[in-house]
């Protein structure tokens, strides 16, 4: 099962993510609720940073992109 429903959603890093050298994780609030999810990126993003999800994995996993000069929703 996936949670086709973070796609689009804008997070936060909570733990950096290494892009080739694996996952880091993501929080999302998705459908009201705020959840860590294991987050890839093709390359590193710092913890702090935010991020885009741009699609879905099993097991909980995101694929998200860096979220740069764009507002950032509350």
């Amino acid at each position: 099962m996936t949670d086709v429903g973070a796609i689009g959603v804008v997070g936060k890093v909570s733990t950096a993510t290494r892009g080739a050298g694996g996952p880091g994780e993501v929080m999302l609030t998705v459908g009201g609720v705020k959840e860590c999810y294991f987050a890839n990126s093709d390359e590193p993003i710092a913890e702090g940073e935010m991020v885009l999800v741009v699609d879905v994995a099993p097991h909980r996993h995101v694929v998200v992109v860096p979220w740069a000069d764009f507002p950032v929703p509350s």
